[in-house]
């Protein structure tokens, strides 16, 4: 019985992981209803932002192994250039998006450069495994890219958002050290000693409960921000499409962009895979912790419709990744784009 018990434990987290996207809707549409039911509710709620926070990122971090770093050294020209298109290129290609499309509205252009500059997230690995990619990869393009970031995080905020904003960017540097290397220390801590307890096979069951358990933290931190923000959002029902423009043209780029380096520069299949979902798959817990703290409700919004948008591209690039790996194997002759060789 405790046996069955246990196992509908995870099934339920499991189940709360998979349908991410309609619970966030339903956590926002829910936050708006409330807030405009019980105007200033959102902002007593606020106080239990700290909280939220932790429950989002301190389980998510229990699946990152800080170990698989070491393997940067193996691929360093590959890694050289999801870095380059992670922290150069996507936060410029933000912050013109940003200048172009919501140059009028600075929490708004704040929040799409916020999406820019943050790192991938875990869920890449699995996308890149679905889609017969390099899966071992994007384990070391998340940590890698989650480590780069604790600096050029604050450093790219301060450059391209302090024009819409004030960016206390020493302060976030400290915030970020607290609220992520913090939870990433404790949880590369928890593993070890789960593993070590029960066992690599049965933490190995036990590991969908962590991301759905960070899906609660973050349903809660979209609700509150929703409820804070929901009569002015009422409002400006406009706000949605100004949002969601310049967020699908960002992502369109990212993605297309990816590919189309990766074929150019004749990197194998499962290497493109991986440096397109690494690349694209920007992690919205990051992001959403550093809106709470730092910027606006109406910043938290962009980050609402993020994922949806997100999701949708990630979902519409594994559709084609069967027509595309089919004429990988095709236009790339025998010998040509394997790990290493094209990138050094």
């Amino acid at each position: 019985m405790k046996c069955l018990q246990g196992d509908d434990f995870v099934g339920v987290f499991k189940a709360i992981n998979k349908h991410m996207i309609k619970f966030l809707m339903l956590a926002v549409v829910l936050g708006l209803i409330v807030g405009a039911m019980v105007p200033g509710l959102g902002q007593r709620l606020q106080v239990l932002y700290p909280f939220s926070l932790f429950v989002m990122l301190y389980p998510m971090m229990v699946g990152i192994k800080l170990g698989e770093v070491s393997g940067a050294a193996k691929r360093l020209g590959f890694m050289t250039v999801v870095i380059l298109f992670n922290y150069l290129a996507s936060p410029l290609l933000a912050a013109f998006l940003a200048k172009t499309f919501l140059g009028s509205y600075p929490d708004f252009a704040v929040g799409l450069i916020l999406t820019g500059v943050v790192p991938c997230a875990g869920m890449i690995v699995a996308w890149t495994g679905l889609a017969k990619g390099n899966a071992p990869m994007t384990l070391v393009i998340t940590v890698v890219s989650l480590l780069a970031g604790i600096f050029l995080i604050p450093t790219w905020m301060l450059a391209l958002a302090g024009q819409y904003v004030p960016v206390n960017a020493l302060q976030m540097l400290k915030t970020i050290l607290i609220t992520i290397v913090g939870p990433l220390i404790l949880g590369n801590l928890t593993r070890i000693w789960l593993v070590k307890r029960l066992g690599p096979q049965k933490f190995m069951e036990l590991k969908p409960i962590f991301p759905g358990i960070s899906a609660l933290g973050m349903y809660s931190v979209f609700f509150i921000s929703m409820c804070a923000e929901a009569v002015n959002l009422i409002q400006h029902p406009q706000y949605l499409l100004t949002i969601s423009v310049p967020l699908v043209i960002f992502y369109l780029l990212l993605f297309s962009g990816s590919v189309l380096y990766a074929r150019l520069a004749k990197i194998n299949y499962g290497d493109m895979v991986a440096l397109t979902y690494g690349v694209s798959g920007k992690n919205i817990s990051i992001a959403l912790a550093l809106a709470v703290m730092f910027f606006s409700p109406l910043t938290v919004m962009i980050i609402a419709v993020k994922p949806l948008i997100q999701v949708c591209f990630m979902a519409g690039f594994f559709k084609l990744t069967p027509k595309l790996k089919e004429y990988w194997e095709r236009v790339l002759p025998a010998g040509e784009g394997l790990p290493g060789k094209s990138m050094g």
